[in-house]
């Protein structure tokens, strides 16, 4: 979906400046029209004339050649066939008169002007391109979902791969990547230059991440040593990304569980504080991906009533944060004092309150299991949930 706002970043608007209507910068552009030689009667043609809802139209005003009267009838028309923005050359008015400009911002309707010769075709070319890379990232980005979140039937994964017309191989492997700490959208760009050699795979972006999906006849072939290449090609510094791998699949019958199981494992990657996760590496973490999955409710119940003493505001904070980072320590005492900056004491202090709180009958062992099962789970939903909203 593009906006008006959006024209800044294309190189060939970059130097577009908005002079009336800053508060409609937010309107959908899906198409351009030009009003302009053709026009030189008047306002009438334009009546006549059926631009396309949510379009940007160019012009450069020669139809009010000395009848400025007109230009106020003009953008009425326009906004009445839901146009949402013009664009106008500086040749025949280098500033539209205040009457014209008062009358767009009441009306929130954008005025733009060129920043310098730029061509219309240019401008139009630019804009669809623009508009189509943006489909299709949203048809991507959708097929992605129902792929991660949905259960896919055989007609539905075919009817896929048909739509997106590429020669894909036997097996496909699939990767998610995302920056550790980043809310600037642009570090996934350089990514987004490898769908030009990846003729038989799709990048797209999903949820503020990076999903690589790559096909190949061989079954062997070492995807993660492949995808680092690329990288070092293109001068990615891999030392602020999380990754997720997929195990490999059969691409006709299994592409929605390799990437399913790209995008958990990184997850899995951000819980962890790891660089790197194998789906293959996963072990009882599988089980609970799934119950997260097909069961979300009842999985945010499950930790809500298990861990509910130490969710409640009247308990000290850092109960709650000893218990995940003994959990993801894997009950290592020193280095969970450590990431606390405290005594080991402190820790074996605290882990003793916290037993008490949540499981004071049970035996070490099946509090420690049934507690690490609840802080995944804890922490799965919060990512999660965390990312829905991005």
């Amino acid at each position: 979906m593009m906006t008006v706002k959006d024209l800044f970043q294309l190189s060939v608007t970059k130097n577009f400046s908005v002079v009336a209507g800053e508060n409609g910068l937010n309107k959908i552009i899906s198409s351009v029209g030009i009003l302009d030689f053709e026009y030189s009667n008047g306002i009438e043609p334009v009546r006549e004339t059926a631009f396309s809802p949510h379009s940007l139209v160019l012009s450069s005003l020669l139809f009010a050649f000395q009848k400025p009267e007109l230009l106020i009838e003009t953008i009425r028309e326009l906004i009445k066939l839901k146009v949402s923005a013009l664009a106008y050359k500086p040749v025949i008015f280098r500033e539209l008169p205040d009457e014209v400009l008062h009358f767009a911002n009441e009306q929130d309707f954008p005025i733009l002007r060129f920043g310098g010769d730029e061509y219309f075709e240019e401008i139009i070319f630019e804009v669809m391109n623009s508009i189509k890379s943006r489909e299709n990232d949203l048809f991507l980005q959708n097929m992605m979902r129902c792929l991660i979140e949905d259960e896919v039937s055989e007609l539905q994964l075919q009817s896929f791969l048909q739509q997106m017309n590429k020669p894909f191989e036997k097996y496909v492997f699939a990767a998610n990547i995302r920056m550790m700490q980043s809310e600037n959208p642009q570090w996934m760009d350089p990514f987004l230059q490898f769908q030009s050699f990846l003729k038989s795979g799709i990048v797209c972006t999903y949820k503020n991440s990076i999903l690589i999906i790559l096909t190949d006849k061989s079954e062997r072939l070492q995807f993660a040593k492949l995808l680092n290449e690329w990288m070092n090609l293109y001068g990615i510094p891999t030392d602020e990304l999380t990754i997720g791998y997929g195990q490999v699949h059969q691409t006709h019958t299994e592409l929605h569980l390799a990437v399913r199981e790209a995008y958990y494992a990184r997850i899995m990657a951000n819980i962890e504080t790891k660089p790197v996760c194998h789906y293959a590496d996963l072990a009882s973490e599988r089980l609970l991906i799934e119950l997260y999955r097909k069961d979300a409710q009842f999985a945010s119940r499950y930790v809500k009533e298990y861990l509910g003493p130490l969710l409640t505001e009247k308990i000290d904070k850092d109960l709650l944060q000893t218990a995940v980072t003994f959990v993801l320590k894997k009950g290592n005492v020193k280095e969970v004092a450590d990431a606390h900056y405290c005594h080991p004491n402190t820790i074996r202090y605290r882990m003793a309150k916290i037993r008490q709180l949540i499981e004071p009958f049970g035996n070490e062992f099946v509090f420690y299991e049934n507690l690490s099962t609840a802080v995944k789970l804890y922490l799965l939903h919060k990512l999660i949930e965390q990312t829905s909203l991005e």
